[in-house]
């Protein structure tokens, strides 16, 4: 149980009808996600009314909702003028219950990942809440927050924005403990004028340190242009203490050095004098900012790294996120052995250069002894590692210079050693025409349904492909696809 129906209604000042009988087990504003013993909010957005959906909820198990009209579903109810404010109420009631320490991260790029490695650091000393998939915003932040078990240890969230303005309220409701900004980039630039811009809003996710009992330390990117600007705006909100990660030698928590292997990254790190080596199952080095900052948090906390260290060697990489699977993928009377990058959930420029850097460092990963070729000790060791290919989609809400920092991809495509070069989308197209190496063949699709049908024909046996772009660009529709027609291997990917 997360909430009894009197704290609830206590929380929201709300209204009941049915009874106050009940606890709920979560809470879920998405009828095709509710679980049994949910609480449901109908909210009311621009698109969907949840009021529309209610009995979808009751007959996935939803014990009681939250509206804001009457209904006639035969199930407890709590009645409000607002159900989005009282998803608010709700969230800030559950902060000020709480008495363990909280995490938010913010960031142009990383944010996910440094989440998912800083909760599972934390998860190896007590119970650790965190935001899951892409609940970030408005509605998907207090969500996470009024979903927070009152006795966990540590909770992690998850903060994003567009515009400035949208970071501090989410802040305050917060009132994290310790703040991090992962990096600054361009990512924002359709709602921006500068990066400066951008850097500033992103500063507001240190206005609600100073809330609550907070422990008032902000962590921010040693190798950022805007590392002094973000450290003066975190001591003007209250911080107590301005901490560093990266590759800077002014660096509290400093990263000195990256090695990749077949099963993942072997980092090692400066943390505050303490050098430490520990391992990911990622492939990526940009994982490796994602894991300092984990232990930075670590022992910023006063905890002992060993836990987190040992926790942290298990991690895999996320659908959509950096995912390598093993594929037989069968084509009428043959198959062939694909190795599958999956970072089609999002793309900036910072993330899309990280991958296509990993591609190029890519070996096939065969699936059985009989998916390799024979390989002599005289072999070309280059022989195995099969083709690149990288699948590319748009990067969107890069503003006015959006159509240049696509093109700026092509000589980092043409250095990579990539053969097939797939891109999708409108600004993509840029791209494409960007390149001038013979060496590539390079293909433009209108859309994801289009790219996929290029394949039978393009693929051959050990390529290792590369899928990534915005999430805009639905090319998790290609995944989709591919692995609908094909078969996975043992060990068949890296996912967690």
């Amino acid at each position: 149980m997360i909430w009894s129906a009197t704290d609830i209604i206590a929380a929201v000042n709300g209204c009941t009808a049915g009874g106050a009988d009940w606890s709920v087990n979560g809470i879920s504003i998405d009828s095709r996600n509710v679980n049994a013993g949910d609480l449901f909010i109908a909210i009311k957005g621009a698109r969907h009314d949840g009021h529309d959906h209610i009995s979808q909820a009751t007959e996935s198990g939803a014990v009681a909702v939250l509206v804001s009209r009457p209904i006639e579903a035969d199930i407890p109810s709590i009645m409000v003028d607002d159900t989005l404010a009282a998803l608010n109420q709700l969230a800030l009631a559950s902060r000020q219950r709480h008495h363990g320490t909280r995490i938010a991260i913010t960031g142009s790029v990383g944010k996910t990942g440094t989440r998912m490695l800083v909760a599972k650091a934390l998860a190896a000393y007590g119970k650790t809440h965190f935001s899951e998939g892409n609940l970030n915003n408005y509605i998907g932040a207090p969500l996470s927050l009024a979903r927070m078990p009152q006795d966990a240890a540590f909770a992690v969230f998850e903060c994003g924005m567009n515009r400035a303005g949208e970071l501090s309220p989410l802040s305050r409701y917060i009132a994290p403990d310790i703040a991090v900004i992962t990096k600054i980039s361009d990512s924002h630039m359709a709602h921006f004028t500068s990066l400066n811009d951008i850097a500033m809003a992103k500063a507001e996710i240190f206005d609600g340190l100073t809330a609550g009992n907070s422990a008032g330390i902000a962590l921010i990117n040693s190798s950022d242009h805007f590392t002094p600007s973000l450290a003066d705006k975190a001591y003007q909100a209250g911080a107590k203490q301005v901490l560093s990660f990266g590759l800077s030698d002014l660096a509290e928590f400093q990263i000195i050095s990256v090695q990749r292997h077949s099963e993942g990254l072997n980092i090692t790190v400066d943390i505050r004098g303490q050098m430490t080596t520990f391992s990911l199952g990622m492939i990526a080095s940009h994982w490796a900012q994602a894991g300092v900052i984990a232990l930075g948090i670590v022992d910023a906390l006063g905890l002992p790294l060993e836990p987190a260290i040992t926790a942290l060697a298990s991690a895999r990489d996320l659908p959509g996120r950096g995912e390598r699977s093993k594929l037989i993928w069968r084509q009428h009377d043959s198959s062939i052995s694909l190795t599958l990058i999956d970072d089609s959930y999002n793309a900036s420029p910072l993330s899309m250069i990280s991958a296509l850097e990993s591609l190029a460092e890519s070996v096939a990963e065969y699936g059985d002894e009989n998916a390799a070729p024979d390989a002599t000790p005289d072999a070309d060791p280059d022989a195995n590692r099969g083709r690149r290919v990288a699948i590319l989609g748009d990067m969107l809400e890069l503003g006015e210079s959006a159509v240049e920092r696509h093109q700026a991809l092509a000589p980092i495509i043409e250095a990579s050693g990539i053969s097939i070069l797939i891109t999708v989308g409108a600004l993509m197209e840029h791209l494409n025409a960007a390149i001038t190496s013979p060496t590539i063949t390079a293909i433009h699709a209108q859309n994801a349904d289009a790219a996929m049908a290029l394949l039978p024909s393009l693929l051959e046996h050990n390529d290792v492909i590369l899928v990534k772009g915005s999430n805009g660009i639905r090319l998790s529709k290609l995944i989709d696809a591919l692995k609908s027609s094909s078969s996975k291997t043992n060990g068949d990917s890296h996912a967690a």
